[in-house]
């Protein structure tokens, strides 16, 4: 499957998935510079009522970082960065969230826990690429359908939010319908989980494991 530009500098197929309180801008450019998509939750950023926005300065930091890395090895530019958006309605930062991811362009989004068409043509206004992630293939369709433009599939074995279905039969179920980008979650930690992900018909793998 061809992955859009957007993921061209990868040099592995992989996603650092966004981790609760430990990804943080400095994982996150780290993980950029090291060519593979570093990515933190948009809720990481807290800040006491009457601070400035902490989710503004992790963005602010992360583009200036990765664009003066880019500059200086304009043969070897970091991987893109995403931010992760909780879109339960539990969220009540959410609106204001994505109206600061929007002011900074912010490439790649990863929603989750539900999927919103007014989020995504927002994301979509900006250039920017969304990912959902999904624990079986009923819940993909309706992602889809409300316009994102590509899968996490969340299979057996993975962190956070995991499905119970084996990544074999989440991936073909997949791929009989969609041909999109489509990243696997689950027990992703080595090269050869990454390997495997790809011969399964995934685009690459989407790990939490150092």
């Amino acid at each position: 499957m061809t992955l859009p530009a957007l993921f061209d500098p990868l040099r592995i197929p992989l996603i650092g998935s966004p981790l609760f309180i430990i990804s943080n801008p400095d994982l996150v450019i780290a993980q950029c510079k090291a060519g593979i998509v570093g990515s933190f939750p948009a809720l990481n950023a807290r800040e006491a009522e009457g601070e400035p926005i902490e989710l503004d300065r992790w963005l602010t930091r992360i583009k200036e970082e990765l664009d003066r890395h880019n500059q200086a090895n304009p043969d070897n530019p970091a991987a893109p960065y995403a931010v992760n958006q909780i879109v339960h309605r539990s969220n009540s930062r959410l609106e204001r969230d994505v109206e600061i991811c929007v002011k900074h362009e912010v490439p790649l989004w990863i929603t989750s826990l539900g999927a919103q068409t007014w989020l995504n043509d927002a994301v979509h206004s900006v250039g920017g690429v969304v990912l959902h992630d999904i624990i079986n293939n009923r819940f993909a369709h309706k992602a889809i359908e409300k316009g994102a433009d590509g899968l996490i599939a969340v299979a057996a074995g993975a962190g956070g939010h995991a499905g119970a279905q084996s990544p074999f039969a989440l991936v073909q179920e997949i791929r009989e319908w969609f041909d999109g980008p489509l990243f696997l979650s689950g027990a992703i930690a080595r090269g050869d989980s990454i390997l495997a992900a790809q011969a399964m018909g995934a685009d690459g793998g989407y790990a939490g494991s150092a």
